[in-house]
């Protein structure tokens, strides 16, 4: 990223009774960590890391443009990552239903291991779904899936259910960049 212009997009602080979904490259991840400022100044956020992207640095200069007091906005942010298919589910199920705010990073990052057979990633999918409607009746929760612009079969048969399941999406996509050198003049 040294020498590329980040962009910061806004999205909208999520509400309760409803699923925020973005879909993105890794580029959005400045944003998000922009929203998640908002969210932690307010109070407690849960964030889920699907795929170990969650960026301090990122979180603490979005909160340096708000505040001079970061430290306990940075306190507010309670981190889990989960590695596997079967540890989202399992972190999904012990969140505290009270209302508390949750970002899911990464969402689809932890059901695209091969290792696990595919149905079985399918099923764990739709109880994580299950989860996060459950504790959107009661709280704000946001999740981002990485976009592969390129990806069949798998990848868009596990995205199908998570855009199904969203009431608010953004799907952003990449700049695209030629496959040759443009001319100077």
């Amino acid at each position: 990223m040294k020498g590329m212009n980040k962009q910061i997009i806004s999205f909208p602080v999520p509400k309760t009774g409803k699923i925020s979904l973005v879909v993105a490259p890794k580029t959005v991840i400045h944003s998000l960590m922009s929203m998640l400022a908002v969210l932690a100044l307010r109070g407690r956020v849960i964030v889920v890391d699907g795929g170990n992207c969650f960026d301090a640095y990122s979180l603490a200069r979005a909160l340096r443009r708000r505040t001079h007091q970061i430290q306990p906005a940075l306190k507010a942010v309670q981190l889990s990552r989960a590695f596997t298919c079967y540890q989202m589910v399992a972190m999904l199920a012990e969140l505290p239903v009270d209302g508390t705010p949750v970002i899911v990073l990464d969402l689809l990052s932890t059901f695209l291991d091969e290792n696990v057979n595919f149905s079985k990633r399918q099923r764990l999918l739709e109880s994580s779904l299950n989860l996060l409607r459950q504790i959107s009746e009661g709280a704000p929760v946001a999740a981002w899936a990485r976009a592969h612009p390129a990806a069949e079969g798998e990848y868009q048969q596990l995205l199908m259910p998570l855009l199904e399941t969203a009431h608010d999406i953004w799907e952003l996509q990449a700049p695209e960049i030629p496959d040759h050198q443009l001319p100077l003049f």
